[in-house]
Formats: C-alpha cells, sequence, structure tokens
C-alpha cells in the first residue's frame, strides 16, 4: 500500500520531483519551464515546456480511505486518521526550439534526428525510467493519449502557433492524505441520551 502524501504540498512535490528527473535526462543546453511559451515573446533559448493543464481525482483506482476514528485501547482515547484519495496530474510537454535555430516558429527540422526529436527522445528516456518519482511516496507516471478536449488540434494548435508539433502527454497518479483543518479531535466526547418512549393514544 503506497503512503499517501500530505495534501498541502502534494502538487508543487509532484512538480519539483518531475523537473528534476526530467533534468537527469535532457540536455543541459535545454531549459525547463511549467508553462506553455509565450507566442509573443518566445525564448531565445531551446525551451522544453511542462504544462500542467489538468488535476482530478483518479476514480479507476479503488485505494481512496476515508477518515476513520481509531480507538486507543491504553488510555481510551479516539484518534481521527486521514483518508486518502489518488489525484492524477496530467501534463502536456513540447519542445520549442530557438527562432534562430529553426527560422521559423514550430518548425521541427527536416532531418530523422532533427533538434526536436532529440530533446522529445531524452523527454521519453525520462519518463519511463520515471515510473516512480523518489521525492514522492508513492507516485507513479505513465504516458497516455491525448485527452479529448486537448485532441482537436485545430482548436488547440490554433491557441498556439498554428503549427501541431510532436507532444507528450504525461500522468502522474499521487496518493494524497485528506487533511481538514477542522480536525481538533484528541479523544473521545461523551454525550448522554435519554430516550422516553411516547405510547400512541388508545394503546
Amino acid at each position: 500500500m503506497a503512503t499517501p502524501y500530505p495534501s498541502d504540498t502534494a502538487i508543487i512535490n509532484v512538480n519539483n520531483a518531475l523537473n528534476e528527473a526530467l533534468m537527469s535526462y535532457v540536455s543541459p543546453a535545454v531549459a525547463i519551464t511549467f508553462d506553455l511559451p509565450d507566442l509573443d515573446n518566445l525564448p531565445a533559448d531551446p525551451t522544453l515546456s511542462v504544462f500542467l493543464y489538468e488535476i482530478h481525482e483518479d476514480l479507476q483506482l479503488r485505494t481512496a480511505q476515508a477518515r476513520v476514528a481509531v480507538r486507543n485501547p491504553d488510555n481510551n482515547t479516539v484518534a481521527i486518521l486521514p483518508g486518502r484519495v489518488n489525484v492524477n496530474c496530467n501534463y502536456l510537454i513540447t519542445y520549442w526550439d530557438s527562432p534562430q535555430t529553426t527560422g521559423a516558429v514550430g518548425s521541427p527540422g527536416n532531418a530523422p534526428d532533427n533538434q526536436a526529436i532529440k530533446i522529445m527522445n531524452q523527454v521519453v528516456n525520462a519518463v519511463i525510467n520515471n515510473r516512480t518519482l523518489p521525492d514522492v511516496p508513492g507516485a507513479y507516471t505513465r504516458m497516455i493519449p491525448p485527452k479529448d478536449e486537448l485532441n482537436s488540434l485545430g482548436n488547440f494548435w490554433q491557441s498556439l502557433d498554428n503549427k501541431p508539433r510532436l507532444s507528450l502527454y504525461l500522468s502522474v497518479t499521487v496518493p494524497i492524505v485528506l487533511t481538514d483543518k477542522n480536525d481538533r479531535a484528541t479523544g473521545v466526547i461523551e454525550s448522554d441520551v435519554n430516550m422516553e418512549q411516547i405510547m400512541p393514544n388508545g394503546v
């Protein structure tokens, strides 16, 4: 059973761990940014865009747990243990070469071993060799097909630069501990309930 991760910084730590995994395989000459490039101000240097476009609960995994109350028989106290849910972080990863190199925005080059292919191959190596993220207990990564909402290339790529490019869709699943800030239970709250049965008239 995977150890759940605190919810306060879970997504931030997934980003940091993914960044470390990519940096270990991707050329140091390539900058890694966790956002889409600004098309009005494209980066001067080769850039790998790692865009977190969706976060949702993984309802296919049946390991989510509700909060449970555990009694300590030694001192007759009750501790509320947080439950956990599995959360998917879905990323769109694209490579953006410098305009000086390509000569045209979005041009992947003509050679079968062009720069875009080389960098994206490095990304694939980083992903398949980091199925788990060491700094995020219980997390695992996988390449996924494009989501329906991103698969409409006519609309999606038009919002970028009108030129489709090689993309990798990555999903990271992380078990996250539920942290209710209102939890204050440190013991048993006792209450007396008196029940009186009232018989209907005529009985």
